[in-house]
């Protein structure tokens, strides 16, 4: 039994200390300097890549989030980065963003600790990535909003009075 405590302790020591390696993995800081907006306008390759990073980098910070309670500060900074070069880039070339699904889960679950950072991108950034993500969220609720309920039955009229 003291063993198997130990192999326990053991292994989640070294998972704390693989945890910045797998940051380095899933939100690498170089994917900042590659993934420029200006760059990306006119590459439509490069912001589908840009789109599977931030992808990975939401998906992780959302996984950090349910595993420790909180998301390192320089994995908000990217995901933020990302989101707004992202939308800026697609929205210069014509094209209607489609947000992250791991976005807008992120959003859901940390919503405090992202939004100073995405508050924080330079107006087009931030203006673009904000569009995004509410036009995302208008097309969710749509439905709702089409006049897609029933409308109320219309009062019985009243008989003659006595």
């Amino acid at each position: 039994m003291r063993a198997l405590a130990k192999v326990f302790a053991a292994s989640a020591v070294l998972a704390a200390l693989a945890a910045p390696v797998t940051a380095q993995e899933a939100c690498a800081p170089a994917d900042l300097s590659r993934f420029t907006a200006e760059a990306m306008v006119s590459d439509a390759d490069l912001r589908a890549e840009a789109d599977a990073a931030l992808q990975a980098c939401a998906n992780f910070a959302l996984d950090q989030f349910r595993n420790v309670g909180e998301i390192e500060e320089r994995v908000l900074v990217q995901v933020a980065a990302l989101a707004g070069r992202t939308s800026y880039a697609t929205y210069a070339a014509d094209e209607i963003p489609q947000v992250s699904p791991a976005l807008i889960a992120l959003i859901g679950a940390a919503f405090r600790p992202l939004y100073p950072h995405l508050h924080a991108l330079p107006e087009q950034e931030n203006t673009a990535a904000m569009r995004t993500i509410v036009f995302h969220l208008l097309a969710q609720a749509g439905p709702l909003s089409t006049g897609s309920v029933a409308r109320p039955a219309a009062p019985p009229t009243p008989g003659p009075r006595p």
